[in-house]
């Protein structure tokens, strides 16, 4: 018998851009010039946000642990700033507490996620947020969040496969992410009558700015 060959963990990239509002009462797929080549909207939804981290350790090392409605999440920054961003997305709880073990350094780091990976909570907040799917693929969401701030980002998502046992390169994740946000750019660009101008400032930036803690994310 042939010994099957094993795969590697496949690896989930995100990248978005935030807007800092849409420029339209509602957004249709004919609302402007040029149109949406197609247009759906998803039911909204209501997500709840709890964030964690480490005397700053995580965010400073361009991470964020938190854990969305039940389930926990990371997401490990592979390039860009605070409003164009690329991401390495993290969802099974070994995995996570294996990276946050590796940037704290702490033992208690690898303990379960009950045990918050070692961390403590910095940000909690609720958030009503409605969904588009624009083209097909791309992901344009609009967050209001609970302490009075309003953001939106435009999304794209790649599942990138290993090959054979071994996971993607850093140098392919990076290059992928490269291409994913220069689609992301043209994107918004096409449809700029969609998206408002201005600054926009993402929601952990916001919320450490209206509580006082003067931390970015």
């Amino acid at each position: 018998m042939v010994p099957r060959r094993l795969l590697s963990a496949p690896c989930v990239l995100e990248v978005e851009r935030k807007f800092r509002a849409l420029a339209v009462r509602e957004l249709t797929q004919r609302g402007g010039d040029p149109h949406f080549q197609s247009l759906r909207k998803l039911p909204p939804k209501r997500i709840r946000d709890t964030y964690y981290d480490r005397t700053n350790i995580l965010s400073s090392a361009g991470a964020w642990v938190r854990r969305r409605n039940g389930g926990w999440e990371a997401k490990i920054r592979k390039g860009g700033d605070f409003t164009n961003s690329r991401f390495e997305e993290l969802t099974n709880p070994r995995d996570i507490a294996a990276y946050v073990q590796s940037v704290t350094g702490a033992a208690d780091a690898a303990a379960s996620a009950g045990c918050n990976f070692g961390l403590a909570a910095t940000a909690d907040f609720c958030t009503r947020r409605e969904t588009w799917i624009a083209d097909g693929e791309f992901r344009i969401v609009l967050d209001a969040i609970d302490f009075g701030h309003e953001v939106g980002e435009v999304e794209l998502q790649l599942v990138l496969a290993g090959v054979g046992d071994e996971e993607p390169s850093e140098a392919r994740k990076q290059e992928a992410a490269a291409a994913m946000d220069e689609r992301v750019e043209a994107f918004m660009k096409r449809y700029a009558w969609a998206f408002a101008p201005g600054e926009p400032k993402g929601k952990l930036t916001a919320y450490f700015e209206k509580f006082n803690t003067g931390r970015q994310a």
